[in-house]
This record gives structure tokens, C-alpha cells and sequence, in this order.
């Protein structure tokens, strides 16, 4: 393909994929740039929330989060949405070898990646997936493992994708000493691993490890199936790229949050294997797949609407209310990029950091003794909730069954005052902490969650 088509795909999948930032854990990834530039260092501990356990932080998307601040800096919210479009773009440009089945395969990985793809460390290891079985040398492998094992834990990936495509030995070992060389040495590479036996032990739920479910994301199982069908049919037998199109397949289908990483592998795995395609064809169906991709996903840059409590966080920033807060864990991240040092969160998305607090808190949810006392452990003042269902009570008058907003169980009005809302989230600030100043900020007669509810 001419170098002018090359650049005008870039262009066209640019734009298609500009698109609102919604990963909840950007702003803790910001926070923590931050605070390293701020103490030219890496933090030994978690120094931002509340309930976090005092163990060894192995932070290995460092180097992420020291981009992403510069790039913040610079562009802002809504420039991190365009460098979102251009991210994806590379990878899947960059995955296209030019001939029409690798441009239609990679129309058909930009299509499957859309969904969970964002301005996120394991993007940026969707790049490094492409480089790391583009690279030709062993020097190239090792250097693209050095990145890699920074940016993102799943650069474990990097020595299997050396051995599988190179079968070279001096290369392989390469790959994998390159992977040493990070702050944390041989932690970084266990860490990973630790974790993902931590969130498959059923204590917690956390979306984005659960399994993929088919009706949610067709093009996955469609995608592997067009492959199988690909490698079966093939004139020649490559075991080392179908053992590898075997692990990425697994490892998507295993964890939602792996799909990125295995569609920027299918084009480069598949496309060698396809037999002659019709260019006119193959052209005419990356278009339609990428054009269809594009117009079932908002291109609005900055944050996604209804996402964040960023008017909720904004009333609650011009008040006069201090303390700490209890959040549901999802606004932990922004809640930090907004108020600490000044105020500290309870939680955020890092859950290898929260092993002995989310059993305490599961135990708090099912009893009000153990939620009053868990608020008092970590002094609680404010607190930033999430809309979730009505709870089901016996009324203790009538003694009949009934619907009672959640927010009413858990920030009763005696003791907790509304102090602000929005499409996102909830704030209440306890009664006996603040004085006058609550009764300027108190929203009263209003029921968020159950007005909420009313509108579905």
C-alpha cells in the first residue's frame, strides 16, 4: 500500500476513535504522575487512600502515569481524548502489513477493541503487543520488554510472543531479562500473577476481570472463529503463531480487560494465513466495519457524560465541608485528583491494595453495627455514593415488606446531610463534624435515588 493510503487509514481511524475518557482509573494513574514529579521518586507505599493496606506498592505503569500527567499538563481532558484516537490508531495501523486481508483483519480488531479501549496503561500495551512481534532483532525484543514491563504488568507477554514468532533462543532470553530492568525487580513480574489469583478468588467483583460474555461482545467470538476457520484452511502450519493466537484468544475471553491486547495480536497472528482476497472486497469491508464502529461510539472529547461526579466534586470543592471521605471505590480515583492531599479518599480501583479492607466492607454492607463502625474507624465525614437499588425492609411500624432508597439506609437524614448530586453520584456530610456552615450547603427534601429510580 502507498505511503499517502497508510497515512490517510491513520487519519480516518484517528477520528473514528476520538472519543470520551471513561476509565475510572485515569485520575489515580494522573494523581500518581503527579506525586512523582512532585518528590522525584516512586512512592514505597500507597500515600493516597484511606483504607489501603500499608504493604510495598509494585507500581509497574510508572512510566504510564509520568506520560500521562506531562500529556495532561499540556493538552488537558480533552486532548487526552484525541491522544486516546491517535493511540488507537497507531496500534491498529501499525498491525496492517498494507496487504487488503491485513487491512480488513485490522478494521475488524479496531471494531472488537472500541469498547474497552482508552487512554490506559493496557493501551499503550496493545502498542507494545504490535511492536513486540514486529520487532526483528533481539535488541528490538528487549527493548520494546523494557518498556513494556513500566508501562504494563501483561509485558510477561513479551518474552512468549519472542519464543513463539522468533523460536530463537538468544532472542527469547532477550526479551526476558529486559523485563528486570524496572524499579521493583523481580516483584514486577510476580505481581501480575498475584493478582490475578487475588481477583479470581471470588472475595470481590470487579467488571473488567469477569469472563467476556458472547451477547455483550460478539465480535470477540466471531473473531475467533474466523481465525480457527483461517489456521485450519491455511496452506502452511505455523504452530508457534497459533499457540500464540491461542493464549491472546484465552486470556480475552478469560478477562474483559484483555481484549485490546488480543485484537491488536489478531491482524498480525491471522492475516499471514489468509488466502487471496479481492482488494475491491477486502477494501469495501474494512470501510463498512470501521465506519459502523465509528457511528455506534460518542466522539465527544473530555470525560464521559454521567460518568464522573465532576459537578457533585465541583459544588462540594466550592464549600466549606473538610474531612474524609467514604466513596464508592470507581470515584476513588478522581475524588484523589481533586482534593488530596487536602482530602483523603477510602478506596479506589487498585485492588491488590485493599486485600484485607473488601472482606471488612462486604461484612459493613450486610450490618449496620459493623457500617457505623467501619465509618468511625476511618473517620468519615463526607461521603460520595454511588445510585444503586432500592433496599427491600420490613417496616417496623406495619411490619410490611417495602422499598426503601438505598441512600436512606446507609446516610440517614439525621445523621448525614445532602450536601450535593448529580448524574453520578450522591454527597452527604455528617451532621455532628461540621457546624453552621452544613445548613448553607444542605439540600433538603430531596431524595436523589429515588427521584433516580422514578426516571427509569
Amino acid at each position: 500500500m502507498p505511503r499517502a493510503y497508510r497515512l490517510l487509514v491513520f487519519l480516518i481511524l484517528a477520528l473514528a476513535a476520538i472519543a470520551p475518557l471513561r476509565n475510572y482509573d485515569l485520575f489515580w494513574h494522573l494523581a500518581t504522575g503527579r506525586w512523582i514529579v512532585e518528590h522525584r521518586a516512586l512512592p514505597l507505599h500507597d500515600p493516597f487512600a484511606l483504607a489501603s493496606a500499608r504493604v510495598p506498592w509494585i507500581n509497574g505503569e510508572w512510566l504510564f502515569e509520568l506520560v500521562a500527567y506531562a500529556l495532561h499538563a499540556v493538552v488537558g481532558l480533552a486532548g487526552l481524548s484525541v491522544a486516546r484516537g491517535v493511540l488507537m490508531a497507531l496500534v491498529f495501523a501499525l498491525a496492517s502489513d498494507g496487504t487488503p486481508a491485513s487491512l480488513l483483519l485490522s478494521a475488524i480488531g479496531f471494531a472488537g477493541a472500541m469498547p474497552l479501549f482508552d487512554f490506559r496503561p493496557a493501551s499503550f500495551a496493545a502498542l507494545l503487543v504490535v511492536l513486540a512481534m514486529r520487532a526483528k532483532t533481539p535488541l528490538a525484543h528487549a527493548l520494546v520488554a523494557l518498556v513494556w514491563i513500566n508501562v504494563h504488568p501483561s509485558a510477561l507477554l513479551a518474552p512468549v510472543i519472542a519464543l513463539c514468532l522468533t523460536r530463537n533462543a538468544k532472542t527469547t532470553l532477550a526479551s526476558f531479562a529486559a523485563l528486570f530492568v524496572n524499579p521493583f525487580g523481580y516483584r514486577a513480574l510476580l505481581a501480575p500473577l498475584s493478582l490475578a489469583s487475588f481477583v479470581s478468588g471470588g472475595g470481590f467483583v470487579n467488571a473488567e476481570w469477569l469472563p467476556s460474555p458472547p451477547l455483550v461482545f460478539p465480535l470477540l467470538y466471531v473473531s475467533i472463529v474466523v481465525a480457527l476457520v483461517v489456521f485450519a484452511t491455511a496452506e502452511t502450519r505455523d504452530a508457534g503463531r497459533l499457540l500464540l493466537f491461542a493464549l491472546f484468544a484465552f486470556l480475552a475471553v478469560r478477562y474483559a480487560r484483555n481484549q485490546p491486547l488480543y485484537f491488536a495480536a489478531f491482524p498480525l497472528l491471522v492475516a499471514p494465513h489468509v488466502r487471496r482476497i479481492p482488494a475491491k472486497l477486502a477494501y469495501a469491508a474494512a470501510a463498512v466495519v470501521v465506519a459502523f464502529a465509528a457511528l455506534v461510539s460518542e466522539h465527544r472529547p473530555g470525560l464521559m457524560r454521567g460518568r464522573f461526579p465532576v459537578d457533585a466534586v465541583a459544588r462540594l470543592k466550592a464549600s466549606p465541608l473538610r474531612g474524609n471521605f467514604y466513596n464508592a471505590d470507581q470515584f476513588g480515583g478522581y475524588l484523589i485528583w481533586s482534593f488530596y492531599p487536602q482530602r483523603r479518599a477510602l478506596v479506589d480501583g487498585r485492588n491488590e491494595l485493599y486485600r484485607a479492607f473488601l472482606p471488612e466492607y462486604a461484612r459493613a454492607r450486610e450490618d449496620q453495627r459493623a457500617w457505623n463502625a467501619l465509618l468511625r474507624k476511618y473517620r468519615v465525614d463526607l461521603a460520595v455514593d454511588e445510585y444503586l437499588p432500592p433496599l427491600h425492609v420490613i417496616d417496623a411500624g406495619s411490619g410490611r415488606a417495602r422499598d426503601l432508597p438505598a441512600s436512606l439506609a446507609y446516610w440517614p437524614r439525621r445523621d448525614w446531610a445532602l450536601v450535593a448530586y448529580d448524574d453520578a453520584a450522591m454527597v452527604f456530610a455528617r451532621r455532628a463534624a461540621f457546624g453552621a456552615e452544613l445548613s448553607k450547603c444542605e439540600i433538603r427534601g430531596v431524595v436523589p435515588d429515588a427521584r433516580a429510580e422514578r426516571d427509569r
